[in-house]
């Protein structure tokens, strides 16, 4: 990975606290992503030795998802050189092991098993997708990975509280959510939960969840294609500060 960009090194003094503005015009460097979320990430972790946190998604969707191709923890073990899955979940766990999906682990990442699990296993990448909106305490969460893992970087994607969609939706003064979420998140704030939690921000890209099939999904991404911000879901990479 390069090092920091400059844009992002200019907001350093904001990202760390030294400094404060009540109504800053962030812009920060998105790159698009027209292939969709999966393919983003698949990239980003390609031939690595990939710690993946939250890789069950939700439960109840793993199998109808491996049937349709789209579950990322698959999309992950044909990119990395190899992979581990650690989850929370031990329902959604037990589920995926007993479709055959091999290394996973029912883990909490505060618990010394996990610790000792990092080190065994050393990667190269660690694989935060989706995860950080439905933790009640993510900067704990955070400087928990960057204690264990302090040399490994982090890639991380969240939804977008900037989205196109999400504007389309509040003309209609409705907001479509996944109930399990507790916030939203912007690429500032997606950089700042991440320094707050021990890790530099380098790189900053924009995708929709999934390649475009429908014409109005088309027309979203376009649009996103010109307007990153627009774009359903944000990925940072970022490492531990030195």
């Amino acid at each position: 990975m390069p090092p920091l960009q400059k844009p992002v090194s200019d907001l350093l003094d904001v990202l760390t606290d030294r400094q404060f503005e009540a109504d800053r015009a962030s812009c920060l460097p998105l790159q698009f992503q027209p292939h969709g979320r999966n393919a983003t990430l698949s990239r980003l972790i390609a031939g690595g030795r990939v710690m993946h946190l939250g890789f069950a998604d939700h439960g109840p969707l793993i199998a109808d998802k491996r049937a349709k191709g789209t579950w990322l923890h698959d999309h992950v073990m044909a990119h990395s050189q190899t992979c581990m899955g650690v989850d929370i979940d031990a329902q959604a766990v037990s589920l995926a092991q007993g479709l055959g999906v091999p290394q996973l682990h029912c883990l909490d990442v505060f618990s010394p098993e996990f610790a000792e699990l990092a080190g065994r296993f050393a990667p190269t990448h660690v694989l935060l997708p989706d995860v950080l909106e439905h933790l009640q305490e993510p900067v704990v969460f955070l400087r928990r990975i960057a204690q264990v893992m302090p040399e490994v970087p982090l890639i991380v994607s969240v939804p977008n509280g900037l989205s196109l969609r999400n504007f389309r939706n509040s003309l209609a003064n409705v907001e479509r959510i996944n109930t399990d979420h507790l916030c939203w998140y912007s690429p500032f704030t997606a950089a700042k939960l991440l320094s707050r939690g021990g890790y530099a921000p380098e790189q900053f890209w924009s995708c929709q969840i999934a390649p475009a099939a429908s014409f109005q999904g088309k027309v979203l991404s376009a649009l996103a294609s010109l307007r990153p911000l627009w774009a359903d879901n944000v990925v940072v990479v970022a490492r531990p500060w030195a």
